[in-house]
Order: C-alpha cells, then sequence, then structure tokens
C-alpha cells in the first residue's frame, strides 16, 4: 500500500501479505479428485488492456486445462479475477482460501490484531463479521450462502472477494487457529464456488477501508465492516455513514484538517439542537410551575385514586401541559447519544483519521497519550451539569447524576479516539452558553413564581 505508512515498529509501508504466504490460495474439486493448485506448476503470460495489466496463469493436470487472469485496475486496489477450466464435468466447486491473517500495521499493535476478522455478505441479509477471537482454536463454523463476498479484515485494511451480479459464493467455512497468546491471531476461511460450466469470476479488492473506495466496489462492499454489532446494525450503520460523509464533505469543501473539523462538527450539532434545548427548557419550568398545585393534589387525594387522576389531568389542563412533558423535556440530551455511539464505531475503522495529528495529538484515531482530551471533556461536561443545576428545584438524584456522570464519561472515554474526545469537548463547550442563558432564564421564572 504506497499511499500509507506501516506505524508499526519496523515502519515502511503497509503490506497486506504474510510473509511466505499467499494472498489466496485455490483447490479444484471434481467428482474424482480434489486438486490444491498451489502444488501445480502454471506458466505465466503478460498483456495489456488500456492502462490495466492483465496477467494469465495457465496449467494442465489430470487432463484439465486451467487458466486463471488477473486484470488489475490501477489507482482501485482492484483486481478481476477469471477462470476456466477446461475437461471439467459437473458437479465440480473451486475452493478459494482467504489468508488466515493480516500483519499489524498499527503502533498499537495489540489492538490492530484484536480486530482481525472474517466478514461475509449473504445475498438475501445484512453482511455479518466474526471476529478471530470467536473462534476457538480447532473449532469450525459453516456460513452457508449464496454469498455476495467474503473477506478478511483488520482495523483498517481489507482484502474481499466479491461476485459479479448474478454470481455467489455457495458457503464460507471458517475455523480458529492456534493460539500463542490470549489473543488471537489466525484463523481460515474457505469459500466454495460451484463451476458448473467451467467458467468462474469474482473482483478482489486488496486495500484500505477508505469510504469512497469500498463504494466504488458496489455490491454493498462499504458495509465489509458492520458497525454497532448485529444488535444494532439497523440503527447505527445508517447514521455512521451519514456522519463518514458529513465529516469527509466538510474536510474537502471547508479545506480544514480532520480536527478542526471534528471540533466544527461539535458545535453544529449543538447549535442544531438549539430549539429543543429551548423547548425542554420551556417544558422543564412548566413542570416546575405545576410542582406544587401536583403535590397538593397528590396528598389532599391520595385515598381517593380516581379523583387523584381526574384533579390531575386538570391541573395539566389548566397549563397547557401533559404527564409526558418531562419526557419531552429529556429529549434534546438523547438526540446527541446515537451520534456519539456512531461516531465510537466511525473512530474505530475510518483510515481517513488514522495518522492526522491536531495540536499535541500525533494522531486523533488513537487515544490521548497525556489524557488531557478526556480530562478537558470530563471538565466541561461537569460545568455544564453545575450550570444546569444552578436555580433548579432541589433534586438530590438529579444532583448526584449531574456531578458522577461526568466522571463516569471521563474514565470511559480515556482510551477511546482522541477524535472522539475532541468532538465531545468542543459539543460541551459550545453548549455552555445556551445553558448558561437557560440557568438566567429559570431564575427568572422562580423569582416570578
Amino acid at each position: 500500500m504506497r499511499e500509507y505508512k506501516n506505524l508499526a515498529p519496523g515502519g515502511g509501508q503497509v503490506k497486506l501479505v504474510v510473509p511466505g504466504k499467499p494472498l489466496i490460495g485455490y483447490s479444484l474439486v471434481t467428482r474424482s479428485d480434489t486438486i490444491h493448485l498451489s502444488r501445480v506448476p502454471f506458466e505465466l503470460s503478460r498483456s495489456k488492456n488500456g492502462e490495466a495489466e492483465i496477467l494469465t496463469y495457465q496449467a494442465s493436470v489430470s487432463g484439465l486445462g486451467i487458466a486463471i487472469t488477473y486484470e488489475v485496475i490501477p489507482d482501485r486496489y482492484l483486481m478481476r479475477v477469471r477462470g476456466r477450466i477446461d475437461g471439467t464435468v459437473a458437479p465440480s466447486y473451486l475452493l478459494v482460501d482467504l489468508p488466515s491473517s493480516l500483519p499489524p500495521a498499527e503502533s498499537d499493535t495489540l489492538s490492530d490484531l484484536r480486530t482481525l476478522a472474517y466478514s461475509f455478505k449473504p445475498t438475501r441479509d445484512n453482511a455479518r463479521g466474526v471476529a478471530f477471537e470467536k473462534l476457538d482454536p480447532g473449532e469450525r463454523r459453516l456460513e452457508t450462502g449464496p454469498l455476495t463476498w467474503a473477506a478478511i479484515r483488520n482495523k483498517y485494511f481489507v482484502i474481499g472477494l466479491i461476485n459479479s451480479e448474478g454470481s455467489a459464493f455457495d458457503e464460507v467455512s471458517l475455523a480458529g487457529g492456534p493460539r500463542t497468546s490470549k489473543i488471537a491471531t489466525t484463523a481460515s476461511a474457505t469459500l466454495v464456488k460451484a463451476i458448473p460450466e467451467g467458467t468462474f469470476d469474482f473482483d478482489m479488492y486488496v486495500g484500505p477501508q477508505q469510504s469512497t473506495a469500498l463504494l466504488a466496489v458496489g455490491r454493498d462492499f462499504s458495509n465489509v465492516n458492520p458497525y454497532g454489532w448485529s444488535v444494532l446494525q439497523g440503527m447505527v450503520n445508517p447514521i455512521a455513514a451519514l456522519c463518514i460523509k458529513l465529516l469527509l464533505w466538510m474536510h474537502q469543501t471547508l479545506n480544514l484538517s480532520y480536527g478542526w473539523v471534528l471540533v466544527s462538527f461539535g458545535v453544529i450539532v449543538r447549535i442544531a439542537l438549539w430549539p429543543l434545548n429551548q423547548s425542554a427548557m420551556r417544558s422543564s419550568l412548566k413542570m416546575q410551575e405545576i410542582q406544587p398545585r401536583l403535590a397538593e393534589v397528590q396528598k389532599k387525594y391520595k385515598d381517593k385514586p380516581e379523583k387523584q387522576r381526574e384533579e390531575m389531568m386538570r391541573v395539566y389542563k389548566e397549563a397547557g401541559a401533559s404527564p409526558f412533558t418531562a419526557l419531552s423535556g429529556c429529549l434534546p440530551a438523547l438526540i446527541p447519544m446515537p451520534v456519539l455511539f456512531a461516531l465510537f464505531f466511525v473512530f474505530q475503522n475510518t483510515i481517513e483519521f488514522r495518522g492526522v495529528p491536531f495540536m499535541w495529538l500525533t494522531d486523533i484515531s488513537i487515544k490521548d497519550p497525556v489524557y488531557i482530551l478526556p480530562v478537558l471533556m470530563g471538565a466541561s461536561m461537569y460545568i455544564l451539569s453545575w450550570i444546569g443545576l444552578r436555580n433548579a428545584p432541589p433534586n438530590p438524584q438529579a444532583k448526584m447524576m449531574g456531578y458522577m456522570f461526568p466522571v463516569m464519561m471521563t474514565f470511559v472515554l480515556a482510551n477511546m479516539a482522541s477524535g472522539l474526545n475532541l468532538y465531545y469537548t468542543a459539543q460541551n463547550i459550545a453548549a455552555l452558553p445556551q445553558q448558561w442563558l437557560l440557568a438566567r432564564e429559570r431564575a427568572k421564572a422562580r423569582r416570578s413564581t
């Protein structure tokens, strides 16, 4: 990968092949035999198709004529693979072995190895991933098809085999590899593809998990690293995809570094929520105003539940409120959370942030080594809570949460990507003026009542 530096000890450029091992391996299953093509001598011929280089490997074995052609498409990390087996009789199958590992290329080598996984896309279902650490040594798992594609990936790079339209892999067999430590660094995956007419074809992507490059491949390959685990994919994936598009657009259009893009994005999100926060504040003031009347009704009719409900609804109606007003006041605090949650996954695998410096940070995709940003994030959240509790009715639970939540979030985000802390800190600071204005308005309302 000429465009990407290897950040692991040793440096150089990123290489996606394990030394001494092939990128992929083939076997041919016929009625009478299984032929391991890695043991068969092939002859190579070269040609050109415009700017694309074409490599054709030919061999004869067991009465079969075999030809495999690779068309290397420049500047797209893509190769078109075409094969022809002459003399074969159905049923025949091609077995394709994916790599058993990818060399670590990040400064945090252990973190990179922990992200090793196989991904695959059932034709009629969402993409799924199986982490190496989920496969016990010797454990075998069969995922039936039809499959649009299958791939091996680590934190930022991927090798994937993608079928053309109307074609598919029949199944993929996964197996856990031996372990020399707690981290699973090897596994195996074998794809099965029927070749009823003696031909096969697929595309091979070998490159970064770069959103534009993956989208250009098509066939839903942009979801090779599904966000949000299997349970939350439906919610997280769309938000994460939108966040990535917005961040990339801001970087290109505004000509800002990704650090300042994240600061700007945090401020924009907070400004967008300004009207909702205003509405929440009014709801809070309204509930604050009618709370004494509601308490009086509850005390007066504590032995008459039906009458108590009727009187409480009358109080709500006269005040232009409802029992759900308090819940609506919580909405602005909940809206940023899906974005924060989506950004957590975005920062795990968005290669555009890889190695990007900002101020004292050498890489916004990894944790702040001196923990300045997590502390700033926690301090800004604490100040936000402190201002928010000013002039509010006494509420011991709210006060405890207002002070404990910043501490908890500081510890949770301390070892997360520094870019995530940067975004959240910017959002907190941008919220301070509005929180101060809301506190003043709440004080005025208290004085008037």
